[in-house]
């Protein structure tokens, strides 16, 4: 009987053994795909509420930046028109949205000062950069001509052709090959340099001319009087050329009563051009 008893006894035990694994097993094996299911609709629905949140986001971003746009819109309507803002004219007399300047026409003289002045602020390179940027936004239709003042000690100029030119293919390449070998020296003969290209460049519509300081007398620091160039240049005008004028250095912006700042816009003003300084 203690034998039968103990059979009994381990019988019972190994089947609540088995029936516990067995009861494991059937939890782990029905409840892992429930929950694995649940956490994918939790996580699917996390996912659906941060894209919402996104899409809102994106929504309340465009309504600002369609706002800021009708501002700016109703802005540019509404402000009178300033020469530096308005765009110029393109082959067929349009405007040309590539370019932030108005010229008058086609055929631009571009008179770069080259005084040694320039080499302050590291403008020499500043102005070969933005004049190759410029020239690079024109439109085959235009015909360009750049002409440097001073020729150091031994001129107080020098033109790259001597005429305006299309800018496109080999005088495309001539004209950055001139710019790039601009080098600063010497003074700023300013008044030399505007009679010079006002006397020699026929059909001329445009002269855009760069420069950093006040004019003064070729090989000499003494300055030129501004309001005798000023006249000068109105009397050998009769074709009304546009001349605009930009201004070089951090002065041209920080000191409005200088002498370079009135010349250059008082130019730029009596003969229909733009006047900016950078």
């Amino acid at each position: 009987m203690r034998k039968r008893r103990q059979i009994e006894l381990f019988s019972i035990s190994f089947l609540d053994l088995l029936s516990g694994a067995l009861g494991a097993v059937i939890i782990l094996y029905v409840a892992i795909p429930k929950n694995t299911a649940r956490e994918s609709v939790m996580k699917a629905d996390v996912v659906t509420e941060v894209m919402k949140k996104d899409l809102s986001d994106s929504r309340a971003t465009i309504a600002e930046l369609q706002r800021k746009l009708s501002e700016m819109q109703t802005a540019v309507v509404t402000a009178p028109a300033t020469p530096a803002t308005e765009r110029p004219v393109t082959p067929e007399g349009d405007m040309n949205a590539d370019v932030g300047f108005k010229f008058k026409g086609k055929n631009i003289v571009f008179v770069i000062d080259t005084s040694y002045s320039m080499t302050e602020e590291d403008r020499m390179s500043q102005v070969k950069a933005g004049l190759k940027m410029l020239l690079t936004s024109l439109s085959a239709a235009f015909r360009i001509e750049i002409v440097q003042f001073p020729l150091g000690e031994r001129a107080p100029f020098r033109s790259m052709w001597g005429t305006t030119k299309d800018f496109q293919g080999i005088n495309r390449m001539d004209a950055f090959d001139f710019i790039y070998a601009l080098n600063p020296s010497g003074g700023t003969p300013t008044r030399d340099t505007l009679l010079f290209v006002l006397k020699n460049y026929e059909s001329l519509s445009d002269i855009v001319l760069l420069t950093d300081g006040v004019p003064t007398y070729h090989n000499s620091n003494q300055k030129d009087d501004i309001y005798e160039i000023l006249r000068q240049v109105r009397e050998s005008n009769p074709t009304k050329v546009q001349i605009s004028t930009i201004g070089v250095g951090s002065n041209f912006l920080k000191d409005k009563s200088s002498e370079q700042f009135k010349f250059l816009s008082l130019l730029s003003q009596e003969h229909n051009g733009f006047f900016v300084g950078f």
